[in-house]
């Protein structure tokens, strides 16, 4: 079997070189997918204690994050194109699982919303101003070389059965991190929250005057305890934030003032709310009327090392992609077959001067709203 280090130096010679050029795939392909990439995809999913879209969005997340912040390499590795779309592939195949449908009884290709019965045919779905997506809380003073990313799960069909709550993750290269988690109620009520610690903490704390619950974690510590007006909060310390003191000094710092997400929908259908976001770089709007309906725009990272149409590879598509331009850059536009569900239009395309990104969205919307839409797309990291 031809080894790694041969696959990499026949990648930094294949410019120009077609795929049928190129030496077949080691056998054991599905383990350099699946290696040091933690559970995967299909496993998480049987498992049930998180629906696949937020399984495939961190996957995908995970691997962006891993190579922000992981030396630079001074080849492109054939395993991370591999394994970036892979997870894209996951993400699309993951969306039809949140909001598939079952087949059409009838060749009509109009669809009928659960609440009033009343036919939704494309175009019949008006877009507006896209209202800005925010964390409910920042932390005043900001730990210092910290970046934040911001998720928000549960709450919707294709987020799980759990009440919404959000965790803000603010960490660096150097392994110093504080993960803000706000629930509605007490996480340990609810296994689906994942909340880590187990059994009775093993000491206290007192954060603004409230008593804290603290755990030890692997590598660092944990605090828990609800604010005044009812909300919980689970702080997870690592690297020079992993003392008891630390985390307090960051639960007294809370403050109720949002802050963006980053990932914003300029334009988005009238009557849609946000579903869920993952990590600033996955975002989901659902219709306030019809769960089925779902809009998601995914980033696929900076430091993707494939191309434009490599991002459509593993798709089933019901008409073959077209060629379209998106805020100034070459972009795809196609209609996927849903694979036994409901079709979806499928785009690809980069955000002006920033990374790629995947946009899905129901066959209500026309092709011309896709792009409407996908224009105004914007990321602030």
């Amino acid at each position: 079997m031809i080894s790694d280090r041969e696959l990499d130096d026949l990648l930094v010679a294949a410019a120009g070189v077609r795929d049928a050029d190129l030496p077949n795939l080691p056998d054991d392909l599905l383990d350099l997918v699946t290696a040091d990439a933690g559970p995967s995809l299909v496993a998480a999913a049987d498992v049930g204690r998180e629906p696949a879209s937020v399984v495939a969005a961190r996957q995908l997340v995970a691997d962006a994050h891993e190579a922000r912040t992981a030396p630079r390499p001074r080849r492109p590795r054939r395993r991370t194109l591999v394994r970036v779309a892979t997870a894209v592939v996951a993400i699309a195949a993951a969306w039809t699982t949140a909001v598939v449908v079952a087949p059409r009884e009838s060749p009509d290709p109009r669809r009928t919303t659960p609440s009033t019965g009343a036919p939704v045919s494309p175009g019949e779905i008006a877009l507006v101003a896209g209202e800005p997506v925010v964390f409910p809380l920042s932390l005043d003073p900001a730990p210092e070389g910290l970046t934040p990313t911001f998720s928000r799960r549960g709450g919707v069909a294709a987020h799980g059965s759990t009440p919404p709550f959000s965790v803000a993750d603010y960490s660096s290269a150097d392994g110093d991190r504080v993960l803000v988690s706000l629930f509605p109620e007490d996480p340990r009520s609810n296994e689906d929250y994942g909340f880590r610690p187990e059994g009775d903490p093993t000491g206290t704390a007192t954060v603004d005057g409230v008593q804290a619950g603290v755990w030890p974690e692997a590598g660092g510590v944990s605090l828990l305890w609800q604010r005044p007006g009812g909300q919980w909060v689970w702080l997870l310390g690592e690297g020079d934030l992993a003392g008891t003191g630390a985390l307090v000094a960051v639960g007294e710092s809370l403050v109720d003032r949002p802050q963006p997400v980053g990932l914003h929908f300029g334009l988005a259908p009238a009557g849609w709310s946000v579903g869920g976001y993952e990590e600033s770089r996955s975002l989901d709007l659902v219709s306030d009327t019809d769960p089925e309906q779902l809009l998601r725009v995914s980033l696929v990272g900076r430091e993707y090392p494939g191309t434009l149409d490599e991002l459509l590879e593993g798709i089933s598509f019901a008409e073959p992609p077209e060629p379209v331009t998106v805020q100034g850059q070459p972009a795809r536009l196609a209609l996927a077959s849903g694979d036994g569900g409901s079709p979806y239009r499928y785009l690809v395309g980069q955000l002006d001067g920033g990374p790629f990104f995947v946009l899905l969205a129901p066959e209500a919307l026309t092709q011309e709203q896709v792009l409407q839409i996908a224009e105004q797309v914007t990321y602030t990291p």
